[in-house]
């Protein structure tokens, strides 16, 4: 064979290898933007406040999944009214975290606010983003990661537990107003829809407020709040939104195992398509609940 026509047919086969190449490329479906976990109440009643054996547990397995951050919906500790006492448990379990080098961003929760001097240990020991309303700042916030809007609110502001207050609720219209990216999510730690160990001291304390919130959410296409306070795994959908209660990240299970009570951590993978998989593990990495929320 001639040396001319076997380079021609090295050429003509690069060419169809690299046509290939393009189809499989096209063809293949689109991976996730990023992910994040969300963990939440890995409080405990020992002396540090903390379920250090349950909260490492679940940290090793989240550091597997190679998150890009981790949400959590609230009361990381157990709290104290001895402000002295509060502020060591808050900075132990910051550092325990900071130790695994994921961001975490934090809501409050009733374990946090425990004084008139809870908020501003909250501030200075987390330093949550800073646009969220008077008053509430970094208790109170938004952010935005790739095709995707965050908020966190503050169901549990000092001596208004349980309730989503006007200047609140105002701040996220607002906020979901000017929002340009199709996916959201809500964070809060109370849930609006209790179901077992908080129902009458949840946000359906003031069903009023609860529903006002709720119908937002559903005008604005949120699909997702995600909270804790109850210790157990619980996914409903109510027109339209899913409420995913995340409350097994360390304190005192209420529930039996096949009822959602087991330690867990919920893993959320935001694809560029706009559909989300949400994947709900216990401790030991295995999967408990799967599905998708789709944008």
């Amino acid at each position: 064979m001639a040396l001319s026509v076997l380079l021609k047919i090295i050429v003509d086969m690069r060419k169809a290898v690299a046509i290939i190449i393009l189809l499989v490329l096209v063809a293949a479906p689109c991976f996730a933007d990023f992910k994040f976990a969300v963990i939440s109440d890995t409080q405990a009643s020992d002396e540090d406040g903390i379920n250090n054996g349950v909260l490492t547990a679940i940290m090793d397995k989240i550091k597997s999944e190679h998150v890009d951050f981790i949400m959590v919906t609230g009361d990381m500790v157990d709290g104290s009214t001895r402000t002295s006492e509060h502020i060591k448990q808050l900075r132990k379990w910051k550092v325990f975290m900071d130790g695994y080098n994921i961001p975490v961003y934090c809501i409050a929760g009733n374990h946090i606010i425990q004084s008139e001097m809870s908020e501003n240990i909250f501030r200075v020991i987390f330093e949550m983003p800073e646009n969220g309303l008077d008053g509430l700042k970094e208790l109170v916030y938004s952010f935005d990661r790739g095709k995707a809007h965050f908020a966190g609110l503050d169901t549990d502001e000092y001596k208004s537990f349980h309730k989503i207050g006007e200047k609140q609720f105002n701040w996220l219209k607002s906020d979901l107003e000017k929002n340009k990216n199709k996916i959201i999510f809500i964070f809060g730690h109370d849930p609006a829809y209790p179901i077992k160990s908080h129902i009458h001291s949840s946000l359906d304390q003031f069903p009023s407020k609860r529903d006002e919130l709720w119908a937002l959410f559903k005008n604005y296409n949120v699909k997702a709040y995600f909270c804790g306070h109850e210790h157990l795994y619980n996914k409903s959908l109510r027109d339209g939104v899913y409420q995913i209660i995340a409350g097994g990240g360390g304190g005192s299970l209420v529930e039996k195992p096949k009822k959602g009570g087991f330690y867990h951590f919920v893993i959320v993978n935001v694809k560029d398509t706009g559909s989300c998989e949400v994947i709900v593990k216990d401790i030991n990495g295995s999967v408990k609940d799967a599905f998708n929320i789709e944008y």
